[in-house]
């Protein structure tokens, strides 16, 4: 997801850039334009690691473009409740530029294909899958509140754990524990090792909702 000071430093360049923009794309009152297809790029490079290129830019912003256009005609209140969700997290300069504002959109609208999974799909036997695709997964383990670490064991067949592991995720905790020799133990995840985990489980949610997702969006792009 983009970062906070990541919404400042793009906004400056968008700023910056040449007014006297070119025209690369006009059809059905959409205009796209070189400064919108620049700006994309830059964001995209900023945000995902990668140079798309600006033919690939420029086909992402058509279909961005309508995609939010199709929610705004049809479903204002959502688009209205993703604004308020982008001022919170990014605040109000994210909203005042118009490229910025679609791109976080899109970011958003992609979320909740990713949420809807997670609450309402996600189970545990994934998780299992998951899991086991793992070379490793070797946690410290505790038998005080992770004060003092007695072991460093590798959890990832380990059942327990994973059902205890699904049931903080699906919850919102980090009560994390296991039972070895009828003795209970703290399996202790740092916020690193925990971030490693949730971004191995988004990557196997997006592949799940990549489909449904760019049906989604063709189904919407009328340009």
């Amino acid at each position: 997801m983009v970062i906070k000071k990541l919404v400042y430093f793009i906004f400056t360049i968008f700023v910056s850039m040449n007014l006297n923009a070119n025209i690369l794309y006009e059809k059905n009152n959409l205009v796209i334009t070189d400064i919108d297809v620049n700006f994309y790029t830059q964001l995209y490079k900023n945000n995902y690691g990668v140079d798309i290129g600006k033919s690939n830019s420029l086909k992402d912003l058509i279909l961005i473009k309508n995609v939010i256009k199709d929610l705004s005609n049809n479903n204002q209140e959502f688009i209205n409740k993703i604004d308020q969700q982008i001022l919170a997290q990014y605040g109000k300069e994210s909203l005042e530029n118009p490229n910025l504002k679609e791109f976080l959109r899109f970011s958003k609208i992609r979320d909740e294909f990713n949420i809807n999974y997670f609450n309402n799909i996600l189970d545990i036997i994934e998780l299992k899958s998951l899991f086991k695709s793992l070379d490793n997964l070797n946690l410290p383990i505790s038998d005080s509140n992770c004060l003092i670490i007695n072991d460093v064991i590798d959890l990832k067949d380990n059942e327990e754990f994973i059902k205890n592991f699904f049931i903080n995720l699906k919850n919102n905790s980090n009560e994390f524990q296991i039972k070895i020799n009828n003795k209970n133990y703290n399996v202790c995840i740092d916020e690193l090792k925990f971030k490693t985990i949730e971004n191995l489980i988004i990557q196997y949610i997006q592949s799940q909702t990549k489909d449904e997702f760019t049906k989604f969006v063709y189904e919407k792009t009328k340009n």
